[in-house]
């Protein structure tokens, strides 16, 4: 049995991948959506993860997803038959960061709409701003997410791993996909990560920032589709 398993970013949900998901999956698949919200550290969201899905995995990850899905190959990587990521980055924390992250918590505390509204255009790109429906359903996600999930995640990150460590031991495939206008997580630093792995790709997808699944979802799923297909890494039920 194959599962997809998807894992989103930090104050998202199940949202962030299920329309992506559920077109690539096929009669025999199932899909797993990772539980984000509970654990402290990412080496604890990333057992969960491998201990709640069943059979072969895909992953899907995205952002602070991605630092999970990299966690979940360390620790399980004879589980793993493909890996997509995201919209990621691979380093630990730097010095500034600790700093920067508390900021983010306080002003999420204080007003969670306000700070959606704040955070929202500095994702996305020119023309997902331009998207109103788009931008309201964004707003929600963030919205929806508790305040003491945000903080907690927030923790995590500023807990997470080197993965630089060891990405080079990974002998599954990885695609790497990011928006061309994504300031988080760039083309560049996808590069640097490709060049770690034995197997990997590196996509841009036009008009698109750091929420690029949410953003972009017919292209994601198309990149994705192809490149399981070229690779010959389509679950081995959709080829029955």
């Amino acid at each position: 049995m194959t599962t997809i398993v998807t894992i989103p970013g930090i104050m998202s949900d199940a949202r962030t991948w299920n329309t992506i998901a559920d077109a690539l999956k096929c009669e025999g698949t199932t899909v797993h959506v990772a539980d984000t919200s509970s654990d402290t550290t990412l080496e604890g969201m990333a057992a969960r993860a491998l201990s709640e899905a069943h059979g072969e995995l895909i992953v899907l990850a995205h952002s602070m997803g991605g630092r999970i899905a990299m966690e979940m190959g360390r620790q399980a990587p004879e589980r793993i038959r493909a890996m997509v990521l995201s919209s990621t980055n691979a380093e630990g924390p730097d010095v500034h960061e600790a700093a920067q992250r508390e900021a983010r918590i306080a002003e999420a505390n204080a007003d969670m709409i306000a700070y959606a509204r704040g955070w929202i255009p500095k994702v996305i790109s020119t023309a997902s701003m331009r998207n109103a429906d788009l931008v309201a359903r964004l707003r929600q996600v963030v919205e929806n997410c508790p305040l003491e999930v945000h903080e907690r995640q927030n923790r995590a990150l500023l807990l997470r791993p080197d993965a630089t460590a060891y990405l080079g031991t990974f002998e599954f495939p990885v695609l790497l996909i990011t928006g061309s206008e994504d300031r988080l997580s760039t083309a560049v630093a996808h590069d640097a990560i490709a060049a770690m792995l034995q197997d990997a790709e590196s996509v841009i997808i036009e008009d698109a920032g750091h929420l690029l699944p949410f953003e972009q979802p017919r292209r994601v799923f198309e990149t994705i589709k192809e490149w399981l297909s070229r690779k010959n890494l389509r679950p081995r039920e959709c080829n029955a």
